[in-house]
């Protein structure tokens, strides 16, 4: 039996997932309680019209540890994370997407570290996605977001991030949409909060649809434009 006393609470954001949510969720749910002996999976679901909500709700009674928060509306991914965070409860708070881009024992080398950090961020040690165009995209968002944010970290959204309950709590943030990865790491930066970064492969999603777009970088730089106007307000 796992009798260690660090506690955690994985937040799982979902819109439009039916296809791939039962398995995840299942398979996040039995990796979870072999490495924590206190753990939650906080589902938020952001007005899905294909069936994922009630899923969500059907999870919630075969496992005991789902909790499931319907927005009602697609709000934005920073939305639903800045919910997912408020609603956390445990010591240490995880979030990962239905897809699961990483692999879960990812959680396992960064647990080795919550006793040194405040949280523990990542970098893709390996991109595994087919389309040149994202690769090329992702270089020039962080090239362009680390410059004007002054950050240091290796990737700005690479996706594992795993942080102290209490500190992501504390941030005061405000992007609804993808731009929530960088504000993000803005405010630890701000506030010098203690981080670390460790290699984490990037996995390709297999299933599902992703809601990233062409759009979608334009729609970040507005929330970055926007988050310069706005952060001097918590500072």
């Amino acid at each position: 039996m796992n009798t260690d006393t660090q506690s955690l609470s994985v937040i799982i954001p979902v819109y439009n997932e039916v296809e791939l949510l039962g398995e995840a969720v299942r398979t996040i749910d039995a990796f979870v309680k072999q490495h924590f002996s206190h753990y939650e999976l906080v589902i938020i679901e952001s007005g899905s019209t294909d069936g994922t909500g009630a899923l969500c709700d059907q999870l919630a009674t075969e496992l005991s540890a789902v909790r499931v928060i319907h927005e009602g509306a697609r709000n934005g991914f920073g939305s639903a994370l800045k919910r997912g965070y408020k609603e956390a409860t445990l010591d240490w708070v995880w979030f990962i997407t239905a897809d699961t881009p990483f692999p879960l024992e990812s959680i396992v080398k960064a647990k080795a570290l919550f006793g040194q950090y405040d949280c523990v961020l990542s970098y893709r040690s390996e991109d595994t996605r087919k389309s040149a165009f994202r690769k090329v995209q992702s270089v020039v968002y962080n090239t362009l977001v680390k410059t004007v944010l002054g950050l240091r970290v290796k990737h700005v959204n690479s996706a594992f991030k795993v942080f102290r309950r209490e500190v992501i709590q504390s941030l005061p943030l405000i992007s609804n949409g993808w731009f929530i990865d960088a504000e993000t790491l803005y405010w630890l930066t701000q506030r010098k909060v203690r981080y670390t970064e460790i290699p984490v492969p990037l996995i390709d999603r297999t299933g599902g649809h992703s809601t990233i777009t062409l759009s979608t970088p334009l729609t970040l730089l507005k929330e970055l434009r926007r988050f310069l106007q706005e952060r001097k307000k918590f500072q």
